[in-house]
């Protein structure tokens, strides 16, 4: 096979192996409450039902030995990148939305801590 040859079946070919990625992403409960709605409860005599009727159903319900955990989490994740023959590049960022809800036995909130990330719009 000729140089020639061989370099119009491999450019074309090396061609189809390039490109762009870009890829967007979410999983887990998106946080539709406001932040602020947590102010609303109280260590100590806010119950399950409570949390549960201000946020919605959680992404996990956690059963430990005494205690039940309610976890709420959301992740947005954003890929970007590009596909050369000799050469790749890939950035990729993820951003969680967490709060996290600690019942006794008898459904009483006992502790709770929550993050969730401003809007950038």
């Amino acid at each position: 096979m000729t140089i020639a040859r061989y370099l119009t079946t491999l450019l074309p070919s090396a061609a189809l192996l390039m490109g762009c990625v870009q890829f967007s992403g979410n999983r887990g409960v998106e946080v539709t409450w406001d932040p602020e709605a947590i102010t609303q409860l109280e260590k100590g005599r806010s119950t399950r039902e409570d949390v549960l009727s201000l946020l919605g159903p959680p992404s996990q319900v956690i059963s430990l030995e005494n205690d039940t955990v309610l976890y709420y989490l959301y992740e947005r994740t954003e890929f970007q990148g590009v596909i050369l023959i000799l050469f790749n590049r890939f950035d990729r960022a993820t951003d969680y939305d967490r709060a996290v809800f600690f019942f006794n036995k008898d459904d009483v909130l006992i502790e709770y801590a929550m993050r969730i990330k401003p809007d950038e719009t």
